[in-house]
């Protein structure tokens, strides 16, 4: 079986390169392929050298500029699918680059052959994300004392916003469901071959037809509806150790207080870890 990693990344080449070597052992034909965010430094950085080995490792060569909550996620996965697609694979895994695998390789690819989907799909949750229309889903994570201006302006954009979808619901045009009701799932996930090839589909589609602009966070909505929609009956555990505090955005950092929960809990992969507050994972069990 031959698995592809596709790994989302803005920062921390050193550990980038430490989880592409972990992942690419030898003796498999696995393949990285790394979006970096074309705002970041990391991006010129790949394009200067990749880590990993020679002709394994890929990089997607026209990143987006991603923005938390805004539909350039979306567009960042879609290249990273339809790379995979190109260069064929049997099973693909959604990272970051602070992910970390859990299991060997050899259980890993035990467990895609079983041809399920990986993925968490719950329908209806959160459905108004995708329902309603924002017009400030570019500025989603402003700094008010930093961007104090941009962050005023914002809540003038919130209130046209909710003017608008007011009107809307008056006038009953409801914004497009084109695959059903909307479902909710974590960015990361774990499909098969058939899978990926539906999403190589369908995302450059949807994006295409400008469906997610006003949308907030549609990475967490878009694939599960589709996956949900298509694979209804292999619909599987996503098998991710994330561990998010009560009201957070962003899961914590873990540490090596976390290590028995991590080796117990059969997860596929785990996030988010950051070499330089705590390396333990690098001394987790290895492929």
């Amino acid at each position: 079986m031959r698995m592809a990693y596709l790994i989302l990344a803005h920062d921390n080449a050193a550990q980038l390169g430490r989880l592409v070597e972990r992942l690419l052992v030898s003796g498999n034909e696995d393949i990285a392929i790394i979006h970096a965010d074309r705002a970041s430094l990391l991006w010129p950085e790949l394009e200067g050298e990749l880590p990993g080995p020679a002709g394994r490792v890929h990089l997607i060569a026209d990143p987006v500029t991603v923005r938390w909550g805004h539909w350039s996620q979306v567009a960042a996965v879609s290249k990273l699918v339809g790379e995979a697609l190109r260069l064929g694979c049997d099973a693909a895994h959604l990272i970051s680059g602070a992910d970390w695998p859990l299991l060997p390789r050899a259980a890993l690819a035990q467990e895609m052959a079983r041809g399920m989907c990986h993925i968490e799909v719950r329908p209806g949750h959160l459905e108004e994300r995708m329902q309603t229309y924002r017009f400030d889903t570019r500025y989603l994570r402003l700094d008010p004392q930093e961007d104090a201006r941009a962050y005023a302006v914002t809540w003038q954009l919130r209130r046209l916003a909710r003017w608008g979808d007011g009107a809307r619901r008056l006038l009953r045009l409801d914004r497009a469901r084109p695959f059903g009701p909307w479902s909710y799932g974590a960015t990361w996930w774990s499909l098969p071959a058939d899978a990926l090839q539906i999403l190589g589909e369908i995302l450059p589609c949807t994006l295409a037809s400008g469906r997610l602009n006003g949308t907030v966070c549609s990475d967490e909505h878009v694939i599960p509806t589709i996956i949900g929609a298509h694979f209804p009956e292999r619909i599987a555990p996503n098998r991710r150790f994330v561990d998010f505090p009560h009201g957070a955005s962003s899961p914590r950092t873990l540490t090596c207080e976390d290590t028995p929960a991590l080796e117990a809990s059969g997860a596929f992969f785990a996030r988010k870890f950051d070499m330089g507050r705590d390396p333990f994972f690098l001394d987790l069990p290895r492929s």
